[in-house]
């Protein structure tokens, strides 16, 4: 029998700091005033933003939660990796009752990003809140923090247009860190 579960990712809590600094966005730019430092601000966030989504991995450390409704497989993906560690895993059941699943029952594979469980999880729904992301700034890989202040350098340079050419420069950049996704 063929049951299909359906998936929900949410991020709890955002990350606290930015994978680049407003010195590093400033000296990139030769930049030497304060006048533009909410609008560079913005764009370091809205790039970081981008590059993770379009990476789907988390640059600094965030909360995630994944919830599986219907059928739950013995195996679930965290997405939006590198996996820091899981919170808690909890089952809530049709009735509406909540049930924290003790870790003796699962296996969390920080390396491959995912977890599997040692018996067979009944209930409505499961939820998974786990922590993702570089714990610190120097971990991030130099191509994606490269991509990251290019990104800021030409929405700045270039705020009353957006030239598709620049995106596509800036996906260029982030490619080799996309995880080949085959869909069945």
């Amino acid at each position: 029998m063929l049951e299909s579960s359906m998936l929900c990712i949410t991020r709890k809590i955002v990350p606290v700091s930015s994978p680049i600094t407003l010195s590093e966005v400033k000296s990139f730019l030769r930049i030497n005033n304060n006048q533009d430092d909410t609008l560079i601000n913005n764009l370091i966030t809205m790039a970081s933003e981008y590059a993770q989504w379009y990476i789907e991995k988390s640059l600094m450390k965030q909360t995630w939660e994944i919830s599986c409704s219907r059928y739950i497989p013995g195996k679930i993906q965290l997405l939006f990796n590198p996996i820091i560690k899981v919170n808690h895993v909890k089952i809530i059941h049709t009735n509406g009752s909540e049930e924290l699943i003790d870790q003796k029952y699962y296996h969390v594979n920080t390396v491959l990003s995912y977890i599997s469980f040692n018996k067979h999880i009944h209930g409505d729904r499961i939820e998974i809140l786990y922590e993702a992301g570089y714990t610190d700034n120097a971990l991030i890989p130099a191509q994606i923090r490269y991509g990251i202040l290019h990104h800021v350098a030409i929405s700045y340079k270039n705020r009353e247009s957006e030239n598709i050419n620049n995106l596509t420069f800036i996906k260029n950049i982030y490619s080799p860190f996309r995880e080949l996704k085959l869909v069945l």
